[in-house]
């Protein structure tokens, strides 16, 4: 099942869309997709008239004539680019390296979640990977290849360059949403609307499914082995343990430092220490007001990476907090007179002569002592053992493994 869903993750990713761009871009022929600075030919100019004609059509959302006109614009596109940064021993540019990476990362979280689980990958599991997959190259071919999109970043309208597209991919993703990228036109917009609602769903789910397996992993790697004779069956003051709580105020806290340093001494961002300061907390907190924002290729590819980890470190911020305080509370209103009644009621019950307990009357009074409410499971339990045991000819208080895989087995 996991070779299956490996070889399908493998060809989605090698789709047409992505082949073509990729192709593009090694060959020297120019793609929006995997643009890395150089300006694109500029369209054939039209007469002031058509201009006019074109422009005034594109306010309205298209023409009559083209499916397309709604989405994107027959006006020349904008070729004002920002400068990336070159270097001789890559092909692309260094913004444009670290843009394909991330869809890489992004892509490959259903090969994570192959490689992590320990159960059987269900059709559910390889219909949302396949989904999430031809989402993400549906997306970035749609950014930069079709849609038109308007920004503080350049005058006029143009389909979006692959750093570009990451960096408004994550807003969407941690739903910052700084909004200094936009679809320029209403259909573009309908659909950009439609398809946050998609990514949510899809990357939500999945995110989440890796995120809870990798933490199982690091839980069972760290669990530290003690004998179970010396620990009581129940604690009756609740310990508070803090390292977790504080383990993730650091993580945020590192986060958030790292963008500070980030806008306020990486070159061209110009940002002062309070500018920097707030536009990190805004950020990492995905109020997103957009006051400040990258305003370099490298702000845009470092922001793509730093709000993915910088929003999760916030999640873990918040979860952390809620079972500290949570673990406050129920320490601070504990008292143990409140449980002796609780204790000798629990320990009657399950005391046939008051004085001494067999191993089944102890392992009954475990269970209820830490979940009263399975008392009434443990009643049911012991009335279907009774209404078996009428089947029986011995005497005696057991029964035949026969008798349990005829009544309790697995039927189909």
């Amino acid at each position: 099942m996991k070779f299956s869903f490996f070889a399908i993750a493998c060809g989605l990713l090698l789709s047409q869309p992505v082949v073509e761009a990729f192709l593009s871009q090694w060959e020297g022929t120019p793609s929006a997709f995997l643009y890395t600075g150089q300006k694109r030919a500029a369209e054939p100019t039209e007469s002031s008239a058509e201009s006019k004609s074109s422009r005034d059509d594109d306010k309205d959302g298209g023409g009559s004539g083209d499916f397309w006109e709604g989405w994107t614009s027959s006006a020349p596109d904008s070729e004002q680019y920002n400068e990336e940064t070159h270097v001789s021993w890559l092909p692309c540019s260094v913004e444009g390296f670290f843009a394909r990476l991330y869809c890489l990362i992004l892509a490959s979280s259903p090969l994570v979640l192959a490689a992590l689980t320990k159960d059987r990958l269900t059709k559910a599991h390889l219909l949302e990977s396949c989904a999430l997959l031809i989402w993400l190259g549906g997306t970035m071919y749609l950014f930069c290849n079709v849609l038109k999109f308007q920004s503080a970043h350049f005058v006029g309208t143009r389909p979006l360059t692959l750093v570009e597209a990451v960096y408004l991919m994550s807003q969407i993703l941690t739903t910052v949403g700084y909004g200094d990228i936009t679809p320029a036109f209403p259909r573009g917009q309908v659909w950009v609307g439609i398809n946050v609602i998609v990514a949510l769903c899809l990357y939500g789910s999945m995110v989440m499914e890796v995120v809870g397996m990798v933490q199982d992993r690091i839980r069972e790697a760290t669990k530290k082995t003690n004998e179970a004779s010396e620990h009581r069956v129940k604690n009756w003051v609740p310990k508070v343990d803090n390292t977790g709580f504080v383990q993730t105020v650091v993580f945020f806290s590192s986060m958030v430092t790292i963008g500070v340093l980030f806008w306020r001494l990486y070159p061209g961002e110009g940002k002062t220490w309070f500018q920097a300061v707030y536009m990190s907390i805004i950020t990492l907190s995905t109020v997103g007001f957009g006051a400040f924002t990258a305003t370099t290729e490298g702000g845009k590819i470092f922001a793509a990476y730093w709000m993915l980890f910088g929003v999760a470190s916030l999640a873990s911020l918040i979860g952390g907090f809620v079972d500290w305080m949570s673990a406050q509370k129920q320490l601070q209103s504990f008292y143990l007179c409140d449980h002796r009644e609780e204790f000798t009621q629990v320990l009657n019950s399950c005391s046939s002569d008051q004085k001494k307990l067999t191993k089944m009357e102890f392992l009954e009074f475990a269970v209820k002592l830490n979940k009263p409410e399975a008392q009434s499971d443990i009643d049911e339990i012991k009335q279907r053992f009774e209404s078996l045991k009428k089947k029986e000819i011995s005497p005696e208080k057991i029964l035949r493994t026969a008798v349990i895989i005829a009544e309790e087995g697995p039927t189909f």
